[in-house]
C-alpha cells in the first residue's frame, strides 16, 4: 500500500488527475484511520488528534484531484470527511480549535 500511496502523491504533485480506482481506496483507508485516531484522542494536544487533523487536511486537498469518481463515491467520501471532522470536534477541549470547512457534497464538475 505504501507504493501506491507514493504514486498517488507523485501524481497529485505533478498536477495529474488520479484515477478513481487508485484514489478511492486510498482515501477510504486514510479516512478510516483518521476517524479511528480522532476517536481515541483524549485531548487536542494528543498525537492521535494531530495525526487525525493531518488526515483531514490531506484528504480535503486530495479529494478534488481524483478523476472519474461517481456521484455515489464522491458523496460517500464527503460523508466520511464530515464524520472525521465531527470526530475531531468531539474531542474534549477541541471546541475552540478551528478546522477548515468541510468538503462540498457536490460532485466534481468533470462527471
Amino acid at each position: 500500500m505504501k507504493f501506491l500511496h507514493f504514486i498517488f502523491v507523485l501524481a497529485v504533485a505533478a498536477g495529474v488527475g488520479v484515477p478513481a480506482t487508485l484514489g478511492l481506496p486510498m482515501l477510504n483507508t486514510e479516512l478510516d484511520r483518521g476517524i479511528a485516531m480522532a476517536s481515541v484522542a483524549a485531548t487536542p494536544q494528543s498525537v492521535f488528534y494531530t495525526q487525525a487533523e493531518e488526515v483531514y487536511t490531506q484528504v480535503r486537498t486530495l479529494l478534488p484531484k481524483i478523476s472519474g469518481l461517481s456521484r455515489a463515491d464522491h458523496t460517500a467520501l464527503s460523508a466520511k470527511v464530515t464524520d472525521l471532522r465531527m470526530a475531531l470536534e468531539l474531542v474534549p477541549g477541541a471546541t475552540g480549535r478551528p478546522l477548515p470547512p468541510s468538503v462540498s457534497a457536490a460532485p466534481p464538475a468533470n462527471l
